[in-house]
């Protein structure tokens, strides 16, 4: 048999709190940094193929009927102004 030995992960450390300092000085005195050690977890970004919103056919009826509504609209204004607009000379 084989013998197989396994490095441990290498420890991250990060600051114990992410609030950075406001103000013209950028160094409290009196602050300790404090530093706690944690393992990075090996897969931490799960991705998920989910829409993020779904229509009904119903839904999806209703926000064609809204857009055609608002493209007859546009058509209709455009018509108007083009047609309102005088033949005769200044």
């Amino acid at each position: 048999m084989s013998t197989l030995t396994v490095a441990p992960r290498p420890l991250t450390t990060r600051p114990a709190s992410a609030r950075k300092p406001s103000g013209p000085s950028t160094v409290r005195p009196g602050l300790s940094v404090r530093h706690v050690a944690g393992v990075r977890p090996a897969a931490c970004l799960v991705s998920v193929s989910e829409p993020t919103w779904q229509l009904t056919r119903r839904g999806l009826v209703v926000v064609m009927a809204f857009l055609a509504a608002l493209m007859g609209s546009a058509v209709v204004t455009c018509l108007v102004a083009f047609l309102s607009v005088s033949n005769s000379p200044l």
